[in-house]
């Protein structure tokens, strides 16, 4: 898995969110749930662990990205009700989606550096 890459993907998702809420529009919060669904999601259930099992660093960036999606799915219900100023608050430095966004990224790259250095 490209660990950059989906760094960028959440963010982005981040970004749409913003998005959305800058253009009054609704979001798919369902979608924005689903971790599942996106290529991180479906890494870290399939592959990663069977490359992983037990792996404390593996069980972390599952939570994380598990809690990202939660949150992430909160902000798009909250825009999608109008609650713009909480979707904003969550979104900011220091709010909710932003930790977790953050808490993802560092999940992320310590994983990616385990995985290099138990390869090389």
């Amino acid at each position: 898995m490209d660990f950059v890459e989906q760094t960028q993907f959440h963010n982005r998702i981040c970004d749409e969110l913003e998005a959305a809420m800058a253009a009054g529009r609704t979001v798919d919060a369902a979608a924005v749930r689903a971790e599942r669904t996106c290529a991180a999601g479906q890494w870290l259930h399939g592959e990663g662990h069977k490359r992983m099992p037990g792996s404390h660093l593996h069980l972390h960036c599952l939570e994380a990205h598990r809690d990202f999606h939660r949150i992430a799915g909160q902000v798009a219900d909250q825009i999608n009700r109008g609650a713009v100023a909480d979707a904003r608050r969550a979104i900011r430095n220091g709010g909710a989606l932003a930790g977790a966004k953050s808490e993802l990224a560092a999940a992320f790259r310590k994983l990616r550096v385990a995985m290099e250095t138990s390869a090389g």
